[in-house]
């Protein structure tokens, strides 16, 4: 009894199709619902080629921040043996030119280094840089990190 009541009801469902399934039975093919599209219909356009991802279909790399603010991070005391005035950061992809302000408004000029770590991981400054800025060396100062100079 089951198998009636279930095989009915797939009869049913099937045959209040009806032309809706006519390409199931080798008739014409499935109505289409779709609107043909006019002139103003917006296209998809071929995006321009890059040097990167021209050849070979891979992503550009991004691009380097000119100037402006990245953000904010907590700086711990760096390589002191290297020299001179830097921040590497997780805040850049590539070494350019910026600044660093304390909490306090003290900045200064560093060179921003790519740390290689994730986002939010911290950021390492130079001994120079946390003398410029007035900071103990046992500090960790939060750092707003600014591109460009």
């Amino acid at each position: 009894m089951k198998h009636a009541v279930i095989s009915l009801t797939l009869v049913l469902a099937v045959s209040a199709c009806g032309d809706r399934l006519a390409f199931l039975r080798g008739g014409d093919a499935a109505p289409s619902t779709a609107v043909a599209p006019d002139a103003a219909t917006p296209r998809p356009t071929e995006r321009p080629a890059t040097e990167a991802g021209a050849s070979d279909g891979g992503a550009a790399p991004p691009a380097a921040v000119a100037s402006g603010y990245l953000g904010t991070t907590v700086a711990s005391l760096g390589d002191p043996s290297s020299p001179g005035l830097w921040l590497e950061t997780s805040l850049v992809s590539v070494e350019m030119p910026g600044s660093v302000v304390t909490e306090d408004g003290r900045s200064t000029e560093v060179t921003l280094r790519p740390s290689g770590g994730a986002a939010g991981a911290g950021s390492r400054i130079s001994l120079a840089a946390l003398q410029a800025l007035g900071l103990s060396l046992t500090s960790l100062p939060t750092l707003t990190v600014i591109a460009g100079g």
